[in-house]
């Protein structure tokens, strides 16, 4: 019986992960060097500086290894570090926000606080767009299409998607409960709480 890349590699990471908890430091050294580029490239859309960028990497890999032993499931390793990368970068955002000559003078406004709050859930969204678009992607493919016509087209009937998707149109229920409680799983692996979602 022949294994896919892909079952491979969640072996490997599974075999890496447990080496790096254990003291391994070539373990360690090999889970930075296969993770940082996808890092850096999750990153990239909140157009940090080179420092800046480094600084959140570094972080993330602090953390990482300071928490490895609360990664319950190995082969999510990608997910986790990313969602870390992610919290790591609003938090850089937060804390580095440029404020304007027009923003100083307004710090003393009533609304000054109502205007950081609106910044601060732009940010909260950005990070739960992001988030729900990485779990999205873990789906199996028969769940993340279902999901992105369910999503880009409400309006369909089940009879519609059951024909779209070429399924019977009593599997069309069961498969989105289904859908949606993986989704919720991956989510809560990712921090997202009930709460987030409102």
């Amino acid at each position: 019986m022949t294994t896919s890349l892909a079952e491979d590699w969640d072996h490997e990471v599974i075999a890496l992960v447990s080496a790096a908890r254990n003291g391994d430091g070539d373990a360690w050294r090999r889970l930075v060097e296969n993770y940082s580029g996808m890092l850096r490239s999750r990153i990239r859309r909140f157009r940090l500086g080179n420092e800046d960028a480094q600084d959140v990497i570094q972080t993330t890999w602090l953390l990482a290894l300071q928490n490895l032993h609360r990664l319950e499931q190995e082969k999510r390793l990608g997910g986790w570090l990313t969602t870390i990368a992610i919290r790591e970068s609003m938090k850089l955002l937060r804390r580095s926000k440029e404020i304007s000559t027009d923003d100083l003078d307004a710090v003393d406004r009533p609304d000054a606080d109502a205007g950081m709050a609106s910044v601060d859930r732009r940010l909260d969204g950005a990070w739960l767009s992001v988030a729900v678009a990485e779990a999205a992607a873990e789906l199996p493919p028969r769940q993340r299409q279902l999901l992105t016509m369910l999503a880009e087209r409400p309006e369909l009937h089940y009879v519609d998607l059951a024909r779209e998707l070429g399924r019977p149109i009593g599997s069309i229920g069961p498969s989105r409960a289904r859908c949606l409680t993986r989704l919720r799983g991956l989510l809560t692996e990712r921090g997202v709480t009930p709460d987030l979602l409102d």
